[in-house]
């Protein structure tokens, strides 16, 4: 009778060690099939995109810089990852139809400004390289094939502060801190147009009939023209001067800018210059003039308010496009 008992104890223990090993078989898969949720279903990636620094092409487009900033996130809400990533795109004057040009994630463009002639052969210029407060060089860059293939790069030491093109599209003007200078796309042909000045902050050429200028003269900030072979310098008074010119392709002696927290147009064409405020308590940052002169874009420095913007210079109506 022992040996029997013996052996029914024997089959509990059995039993009960066989159900050990299926509740860890049965543990050990829940574990595998959990892991696969979480590294399959629970990571999640967000995008966020910021748009700035915009301009016009000849035939009424809009590029700008494009931001994309990418994170991932695992399923308990950690961050595992980010990216930042940069781009110039092109779109309809409306902000929509985006096309993406070329990427400059290495190499930022600052202040671009789209030639003035033939969109068969149109070309994009901006600053690059900053140290500082100034800039190491200009890139050109061809857009109207959507390659975004670059054609020359400018160096320039020291650095430049502000550049723009001719209004025939042919060359570039720039300024240093102290003089304005034309030079040919392919770097040849660099002739300063003036020379001993103090703090120049801005020049403009684009569309005018002259060159726009931005200097100071004592405490006072002021708007110079002059032609480019260095003639006929006329300075504007200080009441009448506007900072960042915008010439308009409509009217060439209209100059649009900021001044005071306003966005300002000057009427250059009279004996004494007339300002006209447009908007007052302006937020937007260098306003860009399209080839009709009838509407600015520009982008905004305050974050809740990042994003493009059109102003229509008739109706002063400002409409957010991206």
């Amino acid at each position: 009778m022992m040996e029997v008992k013996s052996e029914k104890e024997k089959g509990k223990r059995d039993k009960r060690e066989e159900g050990k090993m299926f509740s860890r078989t049965l543990l050990g898969f829940g574990i595998l099939i959990l892991g696969f949720v979480l590294a399959g279903c629970g990571g999640t990636t967000s995008s966020s995109y910021f748009y700035g620094n915009p301009g016009w092409t000849v035939d009424g487009k809009i590029i700008c810089l494009k931001e994309l900033e990418s994170t991932t996130k695992d399923v308990f809400g950690s961050e595992t990852g980010s990216s930042v990533s940069f781009g110039v795109v092109g779109m309809s004057a409306a902000g929509t139809s985006e096309t993406f040009l070329f990427d400059v994630t290495g190499n930022l463009p600052y202040s671009m400004t789209c030639s003035p002639t033939s969109a068969a052969k149109e070309y994009v210029a901006y600053m690059s390289q900053l140290t500082g407060t100034s800039f190491g060089g200009i890139v050109i860059r061809r857009i109207s094939t959507g390659e975004g293939l670059a054609k020359v790069e400018l160096n320039f030491s020291p650095g430049i502060i502000s550049c723009d093109w001719s209004n025939t599209g042919t060359q570039l003007v720039y300024c240093t801190t102290s003089e304005v200078h034309t030079i040919n796309l392919d770097g040849t042909g660099d002739t300063a147009v003036v020379t001993g000045l103090t703090n120049v902050t801005y020049v403009a050429w684009k569309y005018g009939t002259k060159i726009a200028y931005v200097h100071t003269v004592g405490s006072d900030t002021i708007l110079s023209l002059i032609n480019a072979n260095g003639t006929g310098n006329v300075d504007m008074p200080a009441a009448a001067s506007v900072e960042k010119p915008q010439i308009s392709a409509a009217n060439n002696n209209l100059i649009y800018g900021l001044a005071g927290g306003s966005f300002c147009s000057v009427d250059v064409s009279a004996g004494t210059p007339v300002t006209t405020e447009v908007v007052a308590n302006f937020k937007g940052q260098v306003p860009r003039l399209d080839p009709t002169g009838a509407t600015a874009t520009y982008d905004k420095l305050i974050i809740e308010n990042s994003g493009l913007y059109a102003l229509d210079l008739t109706t002063k109506a400002e409409t957010k496009i991206k």
